[in-house]
């Protein structure tokens, strides 16, 4: 493939037929992204992505210089293996995809907690792999009392992550104590169930070698989460929220209701020692341990971290939640630049 004079991108999100048939760069969520591609003279058409019309979607990404894709893991009861194919296939013809789906499966997945539960952001963590291992280790570490928070493989918007506790902790060691579960999907209540019915209700998720991630419970409260967006290994940006997807409502059964995330530029003063110890020390690391090189990372990624206890000198300490790389949207205003000059790099890098 030969760059244009006007190098084209795609922007691809998941729709429908008519969604498909209808489609503008004008009217999308991801208007702002089209308008930052046309201030560098690079055009930028919309894709809209469904399984049932991959192979129209293949022709047109064939021949355009890059395509930036924004589709969650789980999306409308599908997953993305069918995309994930098709966008290999499309890389393997020269053009650039970010991110590409081997990327999506080092550092996109919740296994990424467990890799690199050794450096600084780490912990507490453990995997498993099979229903033999959580049905073996689980009750153990839930007899010490705590609660732990289990997460599968892939998966958003909480689809997939639970608390779970002891009730009664005279009775932790018990082999099937009763426990106290919560899904971190909008809208779902506190149940209480036997130990062995909750894990045979986590086994679906071992389904195509998927995994169980499982951490530690840490209360977002007070002072919330962090997010902390990338594009590949330069931090520009960052949002502010007190999620409360995994938060039990005192007094109340109704479910607490998602806060609004506030954005700030990369240069807001109170996240510089995260920004600092990010670029200098947790993305090289990363890299390193992972094996993705500096070109290979997202155009737009982003990193949860909740507050850890402060250091001996007062400063702020984080703990990693996730890594999030399939759809990141939105973001700050202030990101869009960085993301497109990303993109256009690396298209260029590609074709020499």
């Amino acid at each position: 493939m030969i760059l244009k004079k006007k190098p084209r991108v795609a922007i691809l999100w998941h729709g429908d037929r008519e969604a498909r048939d209808t489609m503008t760069a004008e009217k999308n969520r991801f208007q702002k992204i089209f308008v930052e591609f046309e201030r560098y003279d690079i055009s930028a058409e919309p894709a809209v992505y469904n399984d049932l019309f991959v192979d129209e979607v293949r022709h047109q990404l064939r021949d355009v210089d890059g395509v930036l894709v924004w589709v969650n893991p789980v999306q409308d009861e599908t997953n993305r293996t069918v995309l994930d194919d098709m966008l290999r296939e499309v890389a393997s013809y020269g053009v650039f995809v970010s991110t590409h789906p081997d990327v999506i499966v080092k550092m996109g997945t919740k296994e990424v907690l467990f890799q690199t539960r050794a450096m600084g952001w780490g912990g507490d963590i453990h995997l498993y792999r099979n229903q033999e291992e959580l049905h073996q280790q689980l009750p153990i570490r839930l007899a010490h009392g705590a609660s732990r928070v289990l997460k599968q493989n892939r998966g958003n918007n909480g689809i997939g992550v639970w608390r779970v506790e002891v009730i009664d902790k005279s009775r932790a060691q018990e082999p099937d104590p009763v426990v106290r579960v919560l899904h971190a999907l909008r809208d779902s209540t506190e149940k209480q169930m036997l130990l062995s019915e909750f894990m045979n209700l986590c086994d679906t998720y071992f389904a195509a070698s998927g995994h169980i991630i499982d951490q530690p419970f840490h209360s977002p409260m007070p002072h919330g989460m962090v997010r902390c967006y990338v594009s590949q290994n330069e931090v520009v940006g960052f949002g502010h929220q007190y999620v409360t997807a995994l938060l039990r409502p005192e007094g109340s059964s109704e479910p607490l209701q998602p806060q609004p995330r506030i954005y700030f530029a990369e240069s807001q003063p109170e996240f510089q020692t995260l920004r600092r110890t990010m670029e200098t020390e947790w993305i090289p690391q990363l890299q390193k341990l992972l094996t993705i090189e500096t070109k290979a990372l997202p155009v737009i990624w982003d990193a949860d971290f909740l507050f850890g206890p402060k250091t001996a000198t007062g400063e702020d300490t984080y703990l990693l939640c996730e890594i999030n790389v399939s759809s990141v949207y939105p973001f700050p205003d202030s990101a869009l630049p960085k993301l497109v000059q990303a993109a256009i790099a690396s298209i260029k890098n590609r074709q020499k």
